[in-house]
């Protein structure tokens, strides 16, 4: 609440990783004015399609975060209803290996063709592969260590812009569109 009085117009996404008791976790992060909640894609099946509802009961959205899901296609059949938003999330400590998100982003984005649906991709992100990751058809970069641990902040910022503004279609679509209240 005293973050939203700072900030007003900014997007709050309370990145809980909820493992279990999604309901009640999602009314504290509303309850707190979050606008988004997010849910480990480790958790329960139950506990991730008590997580989505209550989000949209709530009209506030529910994110998935598949860090250390080993296939992230298979856990989103595996729900009733499909987020808002995934994330493909590669560990820091999985960094050096080979980087499969690309794959998991395109494959996702034609199983659920259609669906409302967006895919974001975190976990090392530079404006190289920031570049990769939206010619694959990713909707979202989490940025990090790239600009947090950056000797020149600005720079680093700017880098990612010059991306976006080389790959993103000049008019993208408004996410706040997604937002539906169930009841």
């Amino acid at each position: 609440n005293d973050l939203r009085e700072v900030a007003k117009d900014s997007l709050f996404i309370a990145d809980l990783k909820t493992l279990d008791v999604g309901k009640i976790e999602v009314d504290l992060a509303y309850d707190e004015t979050a606008d988004a909640v997010v849910v480990s894609g480790l958790a329960t099946s139950q506990t991730i399609d008590k997580f989505i509802y209550e989000a949209r009961r709530l009209g506030i959205y529910a994110v998935v975060d598949m860090l250390n899901v080993e296939s992230p296609l298979d856990r989103l059949k595996s729900i009733k209803e499909l987020p808002d938003v995934v994330i493909l999330h590669r560990a820091i400590d999985a960094e050096s290996e080979e980087d499969q998100r690309w794959k998991w982003v395109r494959m996702i984005k034609e199983e659920f063709k259609g669906e409302k649906i967006l895919i974001a991709v975190a976990g090392g992100i530079t404006p190289q592969t920031a570049s990769e990751a939206l010619k694959n058809g990713a909707d979202i970069l989490i940025v990090g260590r790239y600009i947090t641990q950056s000797k020149d902040v600005r720079k680093s910022t700017i880098d990612f812009l010059d991306v976006l503004s080389r790959e993103l279609p000049k008019e993208p679509g408004d996410i706040d569109l997604f937002r539906v209240h169930v009841e």
